[in-house]
Formats: C-alpha cells, sequence, structure tokens
C-alpha cells in the first residue's frame, strides 16, 4: 500500500513509501527506491504521513529518497512505474495527529512504554530519569543505559502504561527481567499520573 512520507534523513523532502508491515497502530514504512535498511515505524496519526496526491494538490514535487539507488535523471519514470496499478491507501486511513498537551507534567519515576531508538520497531516498559524544562530522559527498566534517550514530553515515541496491550503492539520484558519489575506501589501511585498525562496525548 502506497503513501507519502516525509524521509526521517531530510525532513524537508516528502517521497513516496510503502507499507512493508503493521504492530498495532504503527507501520513500518519503506521508502521507494530505497533499502531495507531505511526502513522506519510511524503512527497511522502521524504527520509525517498523508495521502498520494497531497503533496501535487499544495503544488509541491514529490521528490527521490537521500540515498536514491537509481540516477537521478531516471526519478520521473521511477515514479510514473511505481504509482502505475498500485494499491493506494485511502484517505480514510489516516488519522488526525493528537494536540499536544499544554505542559509537561511528567515527574521522575513515572512508568511509561518507550520505542527503542536503537531499534524502532520495539516497545519496552521505561521510566522518567529526569526532567529538564520541556524534555523528559527515558530509561529502558532492566537496562545500563545504552538505550536511554532525552525527548519532548509530548514525543510520539512515548505511551502511557497498558498502550501495547491496547492497540495489540507486543511489548518486550525488561532487560534485566527477573530482577526489574514494576511494584503495586510504582504502578499505583506515579503511573496514575503518567496515565493522564498520556492518554491525553493519544
Amino acid at each position: 500500500m502506497k503513501l507519502e512520507a516525509r524521509d526521517p534523513r531530510n525532513s524537508n523532502s516528502v517521497c513516496i513509501a510503502t507499507v512493508m508491515g503493521m504492530m498495532g497502530t504503527r507501520l513500518r514504512l519503506r521508502l521507494d527506491g530505497s533499502d531495507n535498511t531505511n526502513d522506519f515505524w510511524r503512527l497511522v496519526d502521524s504527520l509525517d504521513i498523508q495521502p498520494i496526491g497531497t503533496c501535487e494538490r499544495s503544488g509541491d514535487m514529490l521528490q527521490p529518497p537521500l540515498g536514491f539507488r537509481m540516477n537521478a535523471s531516471s526519478w520521473p519514470m521511477f515514479l510514473l512505474r511505481t504509482l502505475s496499478g498500485a494499491e493506494i491507501a485511502p484517505a480514510s486511513a489516516f488519522k488526525k495527529e493528537p494536540a499536544s498537551p499544554a505542559k509537561n507534567y511528567f515527574q521522575p519515576g513515572m512508568k511509561l512504554e518507550a520505542v527503542d531508538r536503537k531499534n524502532p520497531y520495539l516497545i519496552c516498559p521505561a521510566t522518567v530519569g529526569e526532567v529538564r524544562g520541556q524534555e523528559i530522559f527515558v530509561m529502558f527498566d532492566g537496562w545500563r543505559g545504552a538505550f536511554d534517550y532525552w525527548c519532548p514530553f509530548d514525543s510520539r515515541d512515548i505511551f502511557p502504561v497498558g498502550w501495547c496491550a491496547l492497540t495489540k503492539h507486543s511489548l518486550q520484558p525488561p532487560g534485566n527481567f527477573w530482577f526489574c519489575f514494576w511494584s503495586e506501589a510504582d504502578f499505583t501511585v506515579n503511573n496514575n499520573i503518567c496515565l493522564e498525562i498520556l492518554v491525553n496525548m493519544f
């Protein structure tokens, strides 16, 4: 199924992409003319994806992806062949991205589920380690910092606890499964606030 998507390596370019797979409400996308080493994931309501024809209607041009494997002069013909007879994602498949919360309500110790940015097909249990202004530090439970990262408090890579179960997306166990667990106190005290914040985002 084809759609238009922003090239994650060049956000100014809108390209043709193919849906290579789905997990829950997340899409695995591949830019046509690229290869599987540059596949990326987006939520179905992401602003980075749009129906085929959106670019043309706004007076813009579809671009070849960064690292296009053919000669640039062949792009127009490649685009024509790619779209000819292709299954096009209907406009009804695209959802409106939710509004961002008015402010950052996160606090250290709150629990959430987060995308592993080194392995973006994975979502894992995580904890808010630190808060600085509009950013939070995501710490993956059971790991020793190798995968942790800072992100904006309204990042689309973080979700409320239970989001994976709700959307039928697999959730990875904590890194040190037998020694890292969420206690009942953690879940009730910290997570009630965290859930309220994140649910409003999605």
